[in-house]
C-alpha cells in the first residue's frame, strides 16, 4: 500500500500483519480524493476507525494541516505511528487510541474538522444494535465542536447496506459505489 498523490506520493506504507483490516483500494482512494480535491487543503482532517492510517496520511500528503487519527487496536496504532513516521509528517498528527464510539464527544477540543473520514469494520456496519450507533455516530460528528461548518463527513460501508438520507443535522449529499463499498457524503443541512 502507498500513498498516491501529493508530496509523500508513492511512499510505501506499513500494514498490520493478520488483522482485519481494509485498506481502501488505489482506485477508489485516487477517486475519492478527486471528487475531496478543493475540500483538502489546509483541512483539520480527523481519520476515525483508522487502521493503517491511509486516508489520513492521503489527506496530509495532499495538504491538509493537521490529522486526528483515532483507533482502538493496539497493533494498529503501532502501525499509524509507523506511517507517520515514514511520511515524516508528526508536527502535524496526533493518534489516539480509543473506541471512536465513546470518543467522538471529546472531539470538539481537538476540532471543529473541515473533513471527517468514518470507516468503522464492515462487521459493525452488518449488525443492527452496531448500524444504530453509527447512526448516532455520525449524528453526534454534525453537532457542535465535531464537523466545521461547511465540513463533511465521508463514511465507508458494504454496498448492500442502507443509511438515511438525513442523521440530525447532516443531510447526505452525494454517494458514489465502488463494487462491494460505498462511499456517502454529509455535510450539515443549511437551513
Amino acid at each position: 500500500m502507498r500513498i498516491i498523490g501529493g508530496q509523500s506520493r508513492g511512499l510505501k506504507l506499513a500494514t498490520p500483519r493478520g488483522r482485519e483490516v481494509r485498506p481502501i483500494l488505489d482506485r477508489v482512494r485516487e477517486s475519492l480524493f478527486g471528487i475531496l480535491r478543493r475540500e483538502v487543503p489546509e483541512a483539520c482532517v480527523a481519520d476515525l476507525f483508522a487502521g493503517t492510517g491511509v486516508i489520513g496520511l492521503e489527506a496530509l500528503s495532499r495538504g491538509a494541516d493537521r490529522c486526528l487519527f483515532i483507533e482502538k487496536d493496539p497493533r494498529c496504532i503501532g502501525t499509524i505511528g509507523e506511517n507517520i513516521r515514514r511520511a515524516r509528517c508528526a508536527e502535524r498528527c496526533e493518534v489516539i487510541r480509543a473506541d471512536v464510539f465513546r470518543t467522538a464527544d471529546r472531539l470538539a477540543g481537538h476540532g471543529p474538522f473541515d473533513l471527517i473520514f468514518l470507516d468503522p469494520p464492515y462487521r459493525i456496519m452488518r449488525s443492527e444494535r452496531h448500524h444504530s450507533r453509527v447512526m448516532d455516530l455520525l449524528e453526534r460528528l454534525g453537532g457542535p465542536g465535531g464537523l466545521a461548518e461547511e465540513g463533511m463527513v465521508i463514511l465507508r460501508l458494504p454496498s448492500d447496506i442502507t443509511v438515511p438520507g438525513q442523521v440530525g443535522p447532516l443531510t447526505q449529499i452525494d454517494r458514489r459505489r465502488y463494487g462491494g463499498m460505498r462511499i456517502a457524503f454529509w455535510k450539515r443541512q443549511i437551513p
